[in-house]
């Protein structure tokens, strides 16, 4: 089984709608390497963000997959750090340990979000019975659950 370590960033973005999640509409890139078919993370509901460029700091990337992933830009200055998450996935020959850096964003009105291709939804949700509702990672769902 093939062990690989991620650094990833993702952002709460907030507006008066509640908390912004994608639904996942592709795999995870780590296990589609090793298995062409696999659905892992099909259908996961997530916060915005994803991997590091090489050079990147957190805050860039967080900018930048924000942007990819939703088409809302948001700055640098306006994100607050929130937490980290460390969790570990396995499937597809793969085990892939995770650890996200969390920011926290503002924004002033619910925007409209344009998906990237990795994602199929979009949902802002307001309180913590509709995100237990939901498939998440229990580890992002809980850190979120902490933040209404």
């Amino acid at each position: 089984m093939t062990r690989i370590q991620r650094i990833l960033v993702s952002v709460i973005v907030r507006s008066g709608a509640g908390i912004l999640l994608l639904q996942r509409g592709q795999p995870y890139s780590e296990f589609l390497r090793h298995d062409p078919d696999t659905q892992v993370g099909v259908g996961l509901w997530e916060l915005p963000g994803g991997s590091l460029d090489f050079g990147e700091t957190p805050l860039q990337a967080a900018v930048r997959e924000t942007s990819e992933e939703t088409g809302i830009s948001i700055k640098e200055e306006n994100l607050k750090l929130a937490d980290c998450c460390a969790y570990t996935l396995e499937g597809a020959g793969c085990e892939s340990h995770r650890i996200h850096i969390v920011y926290d964003v503002s924004v002033s009105a619910p925007l409209q979000v344009r998906h990237s291709k990795e994602h199929a939804a979009h949902q802002w949700v307001q309180n913590k019975g509709a995100l237990q509702a939901l498939s998440m990672i229990a580890e992002i769902r809980d850190m979120v659950s902490g933040r209404f």
